[in-house]
């Protein structure tokens, strides 16, 4: 009886014990449980790259004004600049891809909340009297950050387009990667170069369509103005030009980038290019006029078809011209003139400016009261270089251009 007694005892006492380890167990559960469910809703309660990136382009979708689109935008990229930090476990290389191409594309609604390296040379060339000390200034004051975002933000994007670059294994992720870093004046010269290296080879040139070409070369140009890459070898790039078929938009790109890189190699490519381009002008706009003269009297190495055809073009377009779009025309007319030391312009093309120039001061009178600042000292100074003299216009003009 006592040895029953005993093992009822034991089985009861290993009984309870039992019970105990299950509760135990169960109430560690519950826990593990209460812990990943508060994990999770953490995790979702604090959006991550993705979902920022998402956001964005959700704001740009939407059919709100761009002064309402650019807040909402702005705000959201001030809480990407305080969260960055903990997202670089979300990086993979499709994930850059996409957030470097939707910033690129939202970065016309907060590049006017920061000075941009380009806008600031843009404003410096308009001063022509300070041309010299501004660009000196603006070479000493630069310094390789994005001037969009704050420099560690910038640091992290450069990372973001290393990371990228390095996965990138079609040329369409490459010339995605490189437009965004020209648009956000991402100066990660390495990476750069290292994408350039790929779509200015032989390889990819001999495959590559008209649009493409033009595409990389425009790519390269902005590279070396911003961001301050060297330039790269543009050989495969260039001999495919001259005989190729562009239309007029694509042609001016190439003058552009031409003017930008300043590439001695080059010049040829821009006399050849411009003479096809002749077919085009009549075409033009007057903003088309601008960008074609501004190579016409920066390059000096266009063809005289194309520098006649652009000047009879202006003289058609001259009733329709605006206040500012007649003020940079005259900003590039007035150095075409034959004090200017090695300019051929001039001579080559005497008789269109004759017929341009009676036409832009008809224009100028018409539109007196209208100039700003800028756009009378560029008029002044076009009719003084071509010794025109009108009474009532240098009478209104003057004091305007004369002050500071």
């Amino acid at each position: 009886m006592q040895r029953i007694a005993i093992n009822a005892s034991l089985r009861r006492f290993l009984w309870v014990v039992q019970q105990e380890q299950i509760q135990q167990q169960h109430q560690q559960q519950q826990l593990l449980f209460q812990k990943y469910r508060l994990t999770t809703v953490d995790e979702r309660a604090v959006p991550g790259l993705v979902n920022h990136r998402r956001l964005l382009q959700k704001i740009m979708d939407t059919e709100e004004s761009d002064h309402i689109k650019g807040k909402r935008i702005r705000g959201v990229l001030k809480k990407m600049e305080a969260n960055y930090m903990n997202w670089l476990e979300e990086c993979g290389a499709m994930e850059c891809l996409q957030l470097l191409e939707t910033l690129r594309k939202a970065s016309r609604y907060f590049k006017g909340n920061r000075g941009s390296t380009t806008d600031a040379h843009s404003n410096k060339n308009n001063n022509n009297n300070n041309n010299n000390n501004n660009n000196n200034n603006n070479n000493n004051d630069w310094s390789g950050a994005s001037p969009y975002f704050s420099p560690e933000f910038s640091d992290w994007l450069c990372a973001v387009l290393q990371r990228g670059a390095r996965y990138a294994s079609r040329p369409e992720e490459e010339l995605a990667l490189l437009s965004a870093a020209a648009e956000l004046e991402l100066a990660d010269t390495q990476t750069l170069q290292l994408l350039t290296h790929k779509l200015t080879s032989r390889d990819y040139t001999t495959k590559a369509s008209p649009d493409d070409l033009v595409r990389v070369l425009r790519l390269v140009s902005l590279l070396v103005k911003r961001c301050r890459m060297p330039i790269p070898p543009l050989d495969h790039v260039l001999c495919h030009l001259p005989s190729t078929t562009l239309d007029s938009r694509q042609s001016l790109t190439v003058l552009s980038s031409l003017l930008r890189l300043r590439e001695r190699h080059g010049f040829d490519v821009a006399r050849a290019v411009s003479r096809r381009a002749t077919a085009h002008v009549e075409t033009y706009t007057a903003r088309d006029v601008i960008f074609a003269l501004e190579a016409i009297a920066l390059l000096n190495c266009c063809h005289e078809a194309y520098i006649g055809a652009v000047l009879d073009r202006c003289t058609a377009l001259h009733t329709q011209l605006q206040p500012h779009e007649l003020g940079s025309i005259c900003k590039y007319v007035a150095m075409l003139n034959t004090s200017r030391i090695t300019n051929d312009t001039a001579l080559s093309c005497a008789k269109e400016l004759r017929r341009l120039l009676p036409a832009l001061l008809i224009r100028t009178e018409q539109l007196l009261g209208r100039f700003s600042l800028r756009d009378a000292q560029c008029i002044l100074r076009c009719f003084e270089r071509h010794k025109l003299h009108h009474s009532v216009v240098f009478s209104r003009l003057t004091p305007l251009a004369s002050e500071n």
